[in-house]
C-alpha cells in the first residue's frame, strides 16, 4: 500500500456565529490518496489524472464567502473537509483523507477527515 497526496491553498472568508464575525483565512488542503503501487511508476494515483477534479474544488472555494456555498452554511474546518470529500469521493479512486488547516507553520490548526474506506479500482469498475 502506498499513499500519494496533492496540496492546494485557497483564500476565503467565512463567519461562524456566535463565535466569530466575518473574517478570512488562507486555507491549506491536503488530499490523500491510497492504493496499491502502480507496477511501473510506483504511485498510488497519477496526480495528472486527479488534478482536474482537485482544481475544480479549489476554484469553487477560492476567494469566496464560504457561508454562501451550498452545503457550507457553517464552514468550520471540519465541515469544509467533509464538503471537499463529498465533492471528490465520487470522482477520485483511492481517496483516503482530506486535511484542512489554517494558520502559519507552528501556529496552525486543522482537521483530518476520512469519509470511509478508500474506493478501490474494482469497486469503481462495478
Amino acid at each position: 500500500m502506498i499513499e500519494t497526496y496533492k496540496e492546494f491553498t485557497f483564500e476565503a472568508a467565512h463567519a461562524l456565529p456566535p463565535f466569530a464575525g466575518l473574517h478570512g483565512h488562507t486555507f491549506l488542503v491536503r488530499v490523500g490518496l491510497r492504493g496499491e503501487p502502480d507496477p511501473t511508476f510506483g504511485w498510488a494515483a497519477n496526480l495528472y489524472e486527479v488534478d482536474r477534479e482537485i482544481e475544480a474544488v479549489r476554484v469553487s472555494l477560492d476567494h469566496k464567502y464560504l457561508n454562501e456555498i451550498e452545503g457550507l452554511a457553517n464552514p468550520s474546518l471540519e465541515n469544509i473537509a467533509r464538503w471537499i470529500w463529498a465533492n471528490l469521493a465520487p470522482k477520485i479512486t483511492g481517496l483516503d483523507q482530506v486535511v484542512v488547516s489554517r494558520g502559519t507553520p507552528g501556529q496552525a490548526e486543522g482537521c483530518i477527515y476520512r469519509g470511509g474506506a478508500p474506493r478501490s479500482t474494482e469497486a469503481s469498475a462495478a
